[in-house]
């Protein structure tokens, strides 16, 4: 039979959910209970019939919890992003709904901490957040340099990376969210993130290659840092953190003698200001201003900290659309040099200056870099560390007017090699299996746990069970597929479409985020 039939007539089946479907065995699913750190490996046969979780929203990004009985989702509403979980156990209703920010700042992505409790996203207005899986609440974040576009927990530590549109992956320690380190790891947009268990953190481009990091510690030598600024109504603002608790949109300005706050960020701080005694003189518009003084502060600026600093707190004193100011006092410890062209402040420490100490020991350091012919728009990574699974296209997976319009014309790409998904050696960047049968621009990826399998998700609304030459089609989406991504213990799939929102009546439409039951043939054990 032709590979086209086979597609054909499984898509078919799928769809109308024959009775030839297979089921993983009972006595395996058994085991799988009893084991919850293990998944299950064997042959991947089919997809069963989807749950259908949302039909209303675009969904950004799905994410099953570390223990699969939970969904994440990152879905645009009529007003705002919202952070939506549903248990799969009673799926109606979600457990937790949270508007996280306003529309024009698209949540690109998210994921669950190891132990299910915490859910992190990555957000375009350069936010990365931590909420409180059970509950919603917002329990930290970070504002970065850059838009942001990809996070993902290590499975076992307490680092968190984010990658951005720009190609800097940053590692962060959490939950307090702290600077560790930072990498231009890509000259074009960070499309994905996987850590393996080993440790080693995989990120792809689309400058069509995937890169393989690992963090490590060192002997904390004190180097400058660089700080992305944002002009805004005449000043340059860039980000610093203040007391290692509050980061905060600072300027610089040698004519102020010391570091000066705001009240509201000194009070994010800790600072108790009711209980400060010493004072300082500052020149303001409106002429001197004596204002409460407070000794031995840090500032950080990423990798580089400032101690014992003396700090003012003064509303009048800080230009308004800043939160403090650097000021001479800090200054005198550094040298500020200014990169017009990638739009940063560079920072060197001054020789024999004191109060200079390295933020982080650790490093991001590079193992080995894997290159492909086309752009690599996802990764995931099995459970051993061993295969990635990659979505790749021969054009950028950018969604440009130019797409749209083809897309409103009903025009049928044409196929190319490497509109492709792919499983590869992780350790060689050696195509194992290359998987065809998508229409243009193959979006996103996910290697089953055991390595053996992969399902892809394109632009042209379909997602695509591979079995070696064989493909299962599963096609109940109105637009482009977003991501897949395997539940831990391989028993499930979920998918997230950028399905069109019906403004009429109910607001339903096409399914925008399904879980599918992964069925696995008699061969099916447990892995630990």
């Amino acid at each position: 039979m032709s590979v086209t039939k086979q597609v054909c007539l499984w898509g078919l089946c799928a769809l109308l959910g024959c009775r030839a479907l297979p089921r993983t065995p009972a006595g395996v699913l058994a085991r799988l209970e009893a084991q919850p750190a293990g998944h299950l490996t064997g042959t991947l046969a089919a997809l069963g019939p989807p749950m259908v979780l949302n039909r209303e929203d675009f969904v950004w990004d799905a994410r099953p919890s570390p223990d699969g009985t939970r969904v994440a989702l990152s879905r645009l509403g009529m007003r705002a992003f919202h952070l939506t979980v549903f248990s799969l156990a009673a799926p109606a209703k979600p457990l937790v709904d949270v508007a996280v920010n306003p529309v024009e700042f698209n949540v690109e992505a998210l994921d669950w901490s190891p132990d299910g409790a915490v859910i992190a996203t990555a957000s375009r207005d350069r936010s990365v957040r931590l909420f409180d899986a059970a509950q919603g609440a917002m329990r930290s974040q970070w504002l970065t340099d850059e838009a942001l576009t990809t996070v993902a927990f290590h499975p076992r530590g307490e680092l968190l990376a984010v990658g951005s549109a720009k190609g800097l992956v940053t590692v962060l320690r959490w939950p307090e969210l702290a600077f560790v380190a930072e990498v231009r790891a890509h000259r074009d947009e960070v499309s994905g993130l996987a850590w393996a268990a080993s440790g080693e953190l995989f990120s792809s481009s689309w400058d069509r290659t995937v890169a393989v990091w690992r963090v490590e510690d060192g002997e904390a030598p004190v180097r400058g840092s660089r700080a992305a600024f944002e002009r805004k109504a005449g000043l340059q603002l860039f980000r610093a953190v203040l007391d290692g608790r509050a980061s905060a949109s600072f300027v610089v300005d040698a004519r102020v003698p010391v570091v000066v706050v705001r009240g509201a960020l000194a009070q994010a701080a800790g600072l108790d200001v009711t209980s400060l005694t010493e004072t300082v003189t500052i020149a303001t518009a409106a002429g001197p201003q004596l204002v409460p003084l407070a000794r031995a502060r840090t500032v950080t600026l990423k990798g580089l900290t400032l101690t014992g600093l003396d700090l003012a707190v003064c509303d009048a004193c800080v230009p308004q659309d800043a939160q403090a100011v650097l000021g001479q006092a800090a200054l005198e410890r550094l040298e500020v040099a200014t990169d017009a062209v990638a739009g940063e402040y560079v920072f060197t420490p001054r020789a024999g200056a004191p109060g200079l100490v390295a933020s982080s020991a650790r490093q991001v350091v590079r193992r080995r870099v894997l290159s492909f012919e086309g752009s690599v728009n996802d990764v995931t990574v099995d459970a051993a560390g061993a295969t990635l699974g990659l979505a790749l296209s021969e054009a950028k997976a950018e969604r440009t007017k130019a797409v749209y319009d083809r897309e409103k014309r009903r025009e049928v790409e044409p196929e190319r090699p490497w509109d492709c998904a792919a499983r590869v050696d992780a350790g060689t960047g050696q195509v194992l299996e290359r998987f065809g049968g998508h229409r243009g621009v193959v979006s996103t990826a996910a290697v089953s746990p055991d390595g053996r399998a992969l399902v892809s998700g394109g632009w042209d609304k379909k997602v695509l069970l591979h079995r070696g030459a064989e493909a299962q089609v599963e096609s109940p989406f109105g637009w482009a597929l977003r991501r897949v991504r395997f539940s831990r213990d391989g028993r499930r799939v979920v998918v997230a479409a950028w399905t069109p929102q019906n403004p009429l009546n109910d607001h339903q439409s096409d399914p925008a985020a399904v879980v599918y039951e992964a069925r696995y043939l008699d061969d099916a054990s447990v892995a630990p």
